[in-house]
């Protein structure tokens, strides 16, 4: 995984929380890294960590749910860099209204366009290119937020006669 001993892996929601962490522990272990995600003051502020702790780090802004804009991060990417040897898929939202008599379609589709389609055009933007390098690993991260039961707190998954479906 590396071209003169160059690793460059991109990091989807790299701006907070997961992916964030991730990139910063990336870099550290010496991998070129590219965050992106929606909002560029906190991909800057990561990119800003990991220089100040002498890591290499780019930012591009990306919304991943547009599947135009996921191909040309890619091929930026690509073109700067020459691979892209890991994706993190870290990007990912949540239903602020959960419960079934308060969800709002909107935020249901939202969720979809970012969570899951977004997920499939990261991986399509990039395999290609770990295909001709003939290497490459995807990592998608994913929660157990949905399997938890608010009412008794089971985890991971609560056997049927503890789901709570209000």
């Amino acid at each position: 995984m590396t071209m003169g001993g160059k690793r460059v892996a991109w990091v989807t929601g790299g701006g907070t929380g997961i992916g964030e962490a991730g990139a910063e522990a990336l870099a550290a272990d010496g991998w070129t890294v590219v965050v992106s995600g929606r909002r560029k003051a906190p991909l800057d502020a990561v990119v800003e960590k990991i220089k100040k702790a002498g890591g290499e780090a780019e930012a591009i802004t990306l919304d991943v749910s547009v599947a135009a804009d996921v191909e040309k991060a890619a091929d930026q990417i690509l073109a700067k860099h020459g691979r892209i040897d890991l994706q993190v898929n870290s990007a990912g939202i949540n239903v602020p209204k959960r419960r079934w008599a308060d969800m709002e379609l909107d935020g249901w589709n939202q969720l979809v366009d970012i969570n899951l389609n977004g997920v499939l055009y990261c991986m399509r933007a990039v395999l290609p290119a770990m295909r001709k390098q003939k290497d490459g690993c995807i990592i998608n991260v994913s929660s157990w937020a949905a399997v938890t039961c608010r009412k008794c707190r089971a985890r991971p998954t609560p056997p049927p006669s503890m789901r709570c479906w209000r």
